[in-house]
């Protein structure tokens, strides 16, 4: 099945293909994960690639608008000076051992089989929402300004994540997520969709006004509307900022993108 895409949509890919100097390949996948995923070019590589699921909505056209958005960031940047945010052994230690006691008590809770099962998990949720919120909030500030005629497929779809944003304040969920955990990805989704928010005119975060989350998620927002520039070094600087608000520092490594 051929991928349509809008054509704001293609104008944007013709971007990436102009400042990467590399073309993009589309790839059809049955068994993605998501709707789409935009893999860079690697050194040696010809062409990015753009996997698509072959059953699919309108949804992927914001999808991809905003993976592109991503790369367009990153190589606006002077060559040398493009990072990439990565987890590894070192980080994941990092991690393990600030979570000790909290993994300990789920495992008396849960058994550790399914802890053991579950501590990636925990571990790769947070750390991608600490790395991708920051710029993700400047990406859909620059898709809803700059193209109007993907606003309500981008409204759509970022409904569809607040209501599973909003899944997590469940008190079951609490119950089953090591606190630390638990406490920052609230705060963070708090903060994403409270600046969101804020610059779309519209309701998304009254579930968490008499929430715990308020007050440190305030203390995010200030930060990201203040900014610390519109680029990639003000996206790594930022993450950084978040990391070190929420006691994440330590929990994933910038790379140096070759």
């Amino acid at each position: 099945m051929t991928l349509r895409l809008l054509d704001p949509v293609r104008e944007i890919l013709k971007v990436v293909e102009e400042m990467t100097d590399r073309k993009v390949d589309f790839v059809e996948k049955t068994d993605l994960p998501v709707s789409a995923e935009l893999k860079v070019a690697e050194k040696a590589e010809q062409a990015h690639r753009l996997f698509y699921r072959p059953t699919h909505t309108d949804e992927i056209n914001y999808l991809v608008a905003h993976q592109c958005g991503h790369v367009l960031r990153l190589f606006g940047a002077e060559k040398g000076k493009r990072f990439i945010p990565v987890a590894n052994r070192k980080t994941m230690m990092s991690y393990l051992l600030e979570m000790d006691d909290d993994l300990k008590r789920l495992s008396m809770v849960f058994g550790p089989e399914k802890v053991k099962k579950l501590v990636f998990l925990w571990y790769e949720g947070v750390v991608f929402q600490v790395t991708r919120m920051p710029p993700d909030i400047m990406i859909d500030k620059w898709l809803y300004d700059e193209y109007p005629e993907l606003r309500a497929i981008q409204l759509a779809s970022l409904e569809r994540q607040r209501r599973a944003a909003i899944l997590g304040l469940s008190e079951d969920m609490r119950k089953i997520t090591p606190a630390k955990v638990y406490y920052a990805s609230n705060v963070m989704n708090y903060a994403y969709f409270k600046v969101l928010e804020d610059h779309f005119r519209l309701d998304f975060v009254a579930p968490y006004h008499k929430t715990v989350f308020l007050y440190d998620g305030q203390s995010l927002v200030r930060v990201t509307e203040q900014g610390l520039g519109n680029n990639h070094e003000g996206d790594r600087a930022m993450i950084n900022e978040w990391a070190r608000l929420l006691q994440l520092t330590g929990w994933f490594e910038w790379k140096r993108l070759e």
